[in-house]
């Protein structure tokens, strides 16, 4: 089963909005706590949020974690990359992280990012590969696990789409586009309705 065109550009155009107002958050924990405990904390809030807005505060400080996980030339080299995503210069974005993944193998969040420039460009194999990288460092990373989803559901593959929305919702469960999606998914991949 395929996506709407209308839910696919949303989600593009919902993860652009994202990568620019995250470009500038803090997160509200102390820095002595270690990330991963930080990371812990913020994933139980979230899993328990009773409000959407609450959930979409917790994500963005999650985002946001993810962002500084490597320091601030990091964050800079993302934040430049982000800039050229903004301006849909998708060359100079990958050569960006291209650049950052070199010096910071072990960032998550520069493999995801590259791996949706290259969605957002349509090239599904690169981002499939980066998307791989991501979650084999942060398996929790609900965002990777939506454009994997995506990707997969695009593919045809609708059984293993399901499967890495149905995580997605379940690490992140206040994202009514995925929930959507799931609930039209399930029907083609389990064969049954909600």
């Amino acid at each position: 089963m395929l996506y709407s065109g209308k839910f696919i550009h949303s989600v593009r155009l919902a993860g652009m909005a994202a990568i620019i107002a995250m470009a500038s958050g803090a997160s509200c924990f102390a820095e002595e706590l270690p990330l991963s405990d930080r990371l812990d904390r913020l994933f139980t809030e979230l899993q328990s949020s009773d409000s959407e807005m609450a959930a979409k505060r917790i994500a963005s400080q999650i985002d946001n974690l993810w962002r500084g996980a490597q320091g601030e030339t990091a964050r800079l080299l993302l934040n430049r990359a982000d800039e050229a995503i903004a301006d849909e210069d998708f060359a100079l974005a990958i050569d960006v992280l291209d650049q950052l993944i070199a010096l910071e193998p072990e960032f998550a969040e520069a493999w995801n990012r590259r791996a949706t420039v290259y969605f957002l460009k349509n090239e599904y194999g690169p981002s499939l590969a980066d998307i791989a990288v991501t979650l084999s460092l942060e398996p929790r990373h609900f965002g990777a696990l939506t454009g994997l989803g995506l990707m997969l559901e695009d593919l045809g593959d609708d059984v293993r789409a399901y499967a890495a929305l149905k995580r997605a919702l379940e690490l992140n469960p206040f994202q009514e586009d995925v929930r959507m999606e799931l609930e039209a998914l399930e029907r083609s991949a389990l064969g049954q309705p909600i």
